[in-house]
């Protein structure tokens, strides 16, 4: 266990042959209740998705994507198809996936790619870069084959009616109840990330995360999701997918903090609940993360009202998680 900063140092691992494991979310905010249940069972279904793929051999990224997959051809989560639309009223994607070797892959700011996490893996698989943005990773997905559609097919009619009320409000980027609110935040849809973390037999590791961004963004804004260290992060010691407010948890460098709690020696649940008090004491940031160790432990925290987390063995208790900011 980590006493102080100044223990950090370089560790070695020896793997040895793991019992593979999964674990999803489907963001973190203000969930209406009403939807509550639909994030929580389409968390849990990603999950064993993804689970299913393990126990018949697949790799931790085959689990992973699969599982990011699931949830963005689900409509009701902020990724791909359901996601939250940015100021011109258009869904526009990023997505990132990396193993445990530090090879990663990425896109932003895209339009009208079903799945976006796919995306990713042509990037991390198909050229030698991290991350491709625009038009360009647009004409990637177009050469590799990867889905593509008219971007008005990606819009859902909830998605719709919030990107109209908040113009009709004449609300921005930065008034989100989250926000403005700190941690009393009226009921009102999320606009976060999903992500998966998986563990496969062989005992190698993977992450993989989807976004729509935030409702209202800038065109061209991309959150912490295809920023590697900032929204995922995946080496030896284990995986992370961070999910929530992305300007607070690229500030930090959040999902490189926990990992590199996890590497120094702490638990899954200590690095969950110790990154995401980092992330309220440093910039009272709203976002919260799940953490899997390279022993198939799972954790997750969050500073926000909710966070829907799937596992492959039944539906999750419906824990928050929440970490209040310190008083001003």
């Amino acid at each position: 266990m980590i006493t102080s900063a100044r223990a950090i140092g370089s560790r070695r691992y020896n793997f040895r042959m793991q019992k593979p494991t999964i674990i999803v979310h489907g963001g973190a905010g203000a969930i209406d209740l009403d939807i509550w249940q639909e994030f929580c069972q389409g968390s849990h279904e990603a999950a064993q998705v993804g689970q299913r793929l393990l126990a018949d051999g697949a790799s931790a990224l085959d689990a992973a994507i699969a599982a990011t997959r699931f949830l963005e051809d689900h409509p009701t989560f902020n990724a791909g198809t359901g996601s939250g639309l940015n100021r011109d009223g258009f869904v526009q994607c990023d997505a990132l996936v990396m193993t445990d070797d530090r090879n990663c892959g990425a896109v932003a700011g895209i339009y009208g790619v079903r799945n976006p996490v796919d995306l990713a893996r042509v990037v991390l698989e198909q050229t030698p870069h991290v991350l491709i943005v625009g038009t360009g990773a647009e004409e990637l997905a177009r050469a590799q084959g990867i889905a593509t559609c008219d971007p008005a097919e990606m819009v859902v009619e909830r998605r719709r009616r919030a990107w109209e009320k908040a113009t009709a409000e004449q609300r921005g980027f930065g008034i989100d109840p989250e926000l403005l609110l700190k941690h009393s935040p009226p009921p009102g849809p999320t606009s976060d990330t999903v992500g998966a973390c998986a563990l496969d037999s062989q005992g190698h590791l993977a992450v993989a995360s989807s976004t729509g961004g935030i409702l209202l963004k800038l065109p061209g804004r991309a959150g912490d999701t295809p920023v590697v260290g900032g929204g995922s992060y995946c080496g030896p010691a284990g995986a992370t997918s961070c999910t929530g407010h992305g300007e607070a948890a690229m500030r930090v460098c959040l999902a490189k903090y926990a990992y590199d709690l996890l590497e120094h020696g702490a638990g899954a649940q200590e690095t969950a609940e110790r990154a995401v008090d980092y992330l309220v004491a440093a910039v009272a940031g709203n976002a919260g993360l799940i953490v899997l160790d390279r022993f198939g432990n799972r954790a997750w925290a969050t500073s926000t009202r909710r966070i829907s987390v799937g596992v492959p063995e039944g539906l999750t208790e419906d824990r928050q998680g929440f970490r209040p900011a310190p008083s001003p």
